[in-house]
């Protein structure tokens, strides 16, 4: 390797390495079987080693975003396997920008996850990093010890984020659940972050858990506050009734996607949310408790006015009927589920014309629901297969994909194509190569790839003190 070459990568403009560096995260397709993966991606650690100029663009990627929960497994120099708790790395970067506020003021995405409920400690660190990164802005929590709930809300309070991702469910598996903050306590947490874009919340496993009502909960609302770039909100296992619902319309006029469950009693509360959000909204969700009584048959409906952006909807009777698709110019797919007439009645809106740009219904059609929560009549088989049939006939003319019950998975698998074979996780030496542009992604660059490969034999070296690492990645 000639002088030339070595000044030449030496002195890449930062903008170029940190275009290099990106592609050098680890990024998985999948998320594994047992869980979410959080911990710091060392996969940039020997570009520190090369130069200053590397030092400082690797060093603000590595420290940009944290994942922080997860143990893991590596080998020394000897080939000797040692594990890394998740508590003690935790601790470590704890330590280490509670020490060095430059550093500190580097990071803007914290991930941080539980495996145990029986141990506070690493839920205490977790609120502590919060408060000591005072730059983060995305901010991701899996799990947390009961007793640091309060805490946490506390601290998430002062923060001033542009997304949210907090879950009850534990790092280790989807099985593991634990104690989350309750939905009022969420949304006296959004009037507090005006710069909010996108919040997700899974707050129970079962809607019948109530989470940690914090002390934040029971303050008023505040008049006039508002998210204008709040634009993706998706709440799980927890229910809106009518006054959070009006509290939502408030905070978030200019909703693009919104999934969450609704209680008895909403539809004219969800009428008037729906209708503020009439203009922006393009992904839809809507989910009635399945416990109980149904909801009430005779409720009117919550889509009375066009949805003019909507091309997304998942929702069942009574929340809409198939009259209410009028509305829907724009739709490109459908979720429904109703009774028997209401098949029907979808049948004739479709071929009057209704949702003209709809390419997927997905539909599933049964017995009236009685209100008094009786068991319902006994299906009908020969009627659901007509039905079926109805507007498979219906969407065809129309050129659009009907499935239900009885879709064969042959034909599910002919239009939406066959998926991808599961690849098995890559170690901490593997890198994301894309070996033809047809599966690279939008913004493949060979350049790029071709200095990232130069990067490979750097990861995978074991230094020695009379090393120059400068040398080895232009070997």
């Amino acid at each position: 390797m000639n002088i030339v070459d070595a000044n030449a990568a030496a002195n890449a403009p930062p903008e170029l390495l940190d275009k290099i560096f990106k592609l050098c995260e680890r990024r998985h397709r999948y998320i594994p079987a047992d869980g979410h993966k959080l911990f710091p991606n060392s996969r940039f650690h020997p570009f520190l080693l090369v130069c200053k100029k590397w030092h400082a663009v690797a060093e603000r990627r590595l420290y940009t975003s944290v994942g922080l929960g997860s143990s893991r497994v590596v080998r020394d120099r000897n080939g000797k396997k040692l594990e890394l708790k998740s508590k003690d790395v935790c601790k470590r970067f704890c330590e280490t920008v509670q020490n060095d506020a430059r550093l500190a003021s580097l990071v803007r995405e914290l991930r941080m996850g539980c495996t145990s409920g029986e141990e506070s400690e690493e839920s205490a660190m977790h609120v502590r990093l919060i408060g000591i990164c005072k730059n983060v802005e995305k901010i991701e929590i899996h799990g947390c010890h009961a007793d640091r709930l309060g805490d946490l809300a506390a601290a998430l309070a002062k923060a001033d984020l542009v997304s949210v991702d907090l879950s009850n469910e534990q790092l280790g598996g989807y099985s593991v659940d634990g104690w989350m903050l309750t939905l009022s306590t969420v949304i006296r947490l959004i009037q507090r972050w005006p710069r909010l874009q996108r919040i997700y919340a899974h707050l129970a496993r079962y809607e019948s858990i109530t989470g940690y009502e914090a002390p934040l909960a029971n303050l008023p609302s505040v008049p006039g506050i508002s998210c204008p770039a709040l634009t993706k909100m998706a709440v799980y296992e927890c229910t809106f009734d009518a006054a959070q619902l009006g509290q939502l319309v408030d905070l978030c006029p200019a909703l693009e996607d919104l999934s969450i469950t609704v209680g008895r009693g909403c539809n004219e509360a969800l009428q008037q949310c729906l209708e503020v959000c009439s203009s922006s909204l393009r992904n839809l969700v809507v989910f009635a408790p399945t416990y109980g009584t149904p909801l009430p048959g005779d409720e009117r409906s919550v889509i009375r006015c066009p949805m003019t952006e909507l091309r997304e909807m998942w929702m069942s009777s009574p929340l809409v009927t198939p009259s209410d698709m009028v509305f829907l110019p724009k739709l490109e797919k459908l979720v429904f589920r109703g009774d028997y007439s209401q098949g029907a009645d979808l049948v004739q809106v479709i071929r009057k014309g209704a949702m003209p740009n709809l390419r997927t219904i997905d539909a599933n059609f049964s017995p009236p629901s009685k209100n008094d929560g009786s068991k319902e009549a006994a299906r009908d088989d020969d009627l659901e297969i007509h039905l079926a049939e109805e507007l498979r006939r219906v969407c065809d003319e129309r050129n659009t994909f009907f499935e239900d019950k009885f879709t064969e998975l042959e034909e599910l698998e002919g239009y939406y194509g066959y998926p991808e074979e599961e690849s098995p996780e890559s170690s901490d030496n593997e890198w994301w190569q894309y070996e033809n542009h047809d599966s690279a992604p939008a913004d493949y660059d060979p350049a790029l790839a071709s200095a990232l490969a130069c990067c490979d034999s750097l990861a995978d070296y074991d230094y020695d003190s009379d090393d120059d690492p400068l040398e080895l990645i232009l070997a």
